[in-house]
């Protein structure tokens, strides 16, 4: 296991933290030691954790507790924008991972203490009481930003693995367990029971999971539902809409 990287001044409420990655470059495992509000302000990145599998919406950051180990693949040219939380504060929200909606108001408050760093790089003179209204500002709004239960759970079984990532890469072409069984070499009995028991969900309902999430990030994007429900091979566009509000209560259009 990573040991945890040190993020200085314990007594600090949020400490910024901004950098910038190509495409397919790797954040390795590790973890810190305060909670971290993982924001890609430009591309896209896919998060892993020992548990699961985050695809990172648009408009949306992890919310990572203190000393949870996670890695980071760039799907494109990013520019992660992150704010990291006291422990003892960010306790009272809980020790899973989960995805926060970035409200422009948070947006704006995480880029302006970002720029902090630029100042103070430069030595620009700013005020502390700016710092400190920021960071008390921050931390308010991730209090109460909406949350979504969009998580891919992650599997051990390295059968399940090679399925998984194969689904990720091609979600319009979700094969048969039966199929899967033949290529692998085992029973579709044991592949059902694998993923009821690694993942809590059915082979069906990982798919459909791993759906809304990417489905998500492309309503960010201001594609259609047409070309969504295409594109993760839905025969059509009201059998995406009807599986999309069956697991999160409201249409797609709402999300848009």
């Amino acid at each position: 296991m990573s040991m945890p990287v040190n993020s200085d001044s314990v007594t600090t409420l949020v400490i910024s933290k901004g950098s910038k990655h190509k495409y397919g470059s790797v954040i390795a495992p590790h973890m810190h030691s305060r909670a971290q509000l993982l924001y890609a302000s430009q591309g896209a990145i896919r998060v892993q954790t020992a548990d699961h599998i985050w695809l990172i919406p648009p408009q949306c950051a992890l919310w990572i507790p203190a000393f949870v180990e996670h890695s980071v693949i760039s799907l494109s040219e990013v520019r992660l924008s992150t704010a990291l939380v006291e422990k003892n504060a960010a306790d009272i929200l809980g020790e899973k991972c989960f995805l926060v909606r970035m409200s422009n108001l948070l947006r704006e408050l995480v880029l302006r203490l970002n720029q902090l760093d630029t100042m103070k790089d430069h030595e620009t003179p700013y005020s502390e009481d700016l710092e400190k209204s920021l960071q008390l500002l921050i931390f308010d709004e991730i209090k109460k930003a909406p949350t979504y239960p969009i998580e891919i759970p992650k599997p051990k079984d390295k059968r399940l693995i090679l399925i998984c990532d194969y689904l990720i890469n091609n979600p319009n072409n979700a094969k048969e367990l039966n199929i899967w069984a033949d290529e692998i070499g085992t029973s579709p009995r044991t592949l059902i029971r694998l993923f009821k028991k690694e993942t809590g969900l059915s082979y069906r309902g990982w798919i459909q999971q791993m759906h809304i999430v990417l489905a998500l990030s492309q309503l960010a994007q201001g594609k259609s539902i047409s070309h969504i429900s295409a594109s993760l091979g839905y025969t059509s566009q009201s059998a995406f809409s009807a599986m999309f509000k069956r697991h999160l209560g409201h249409p797609p259009q709402s999300f848009k």
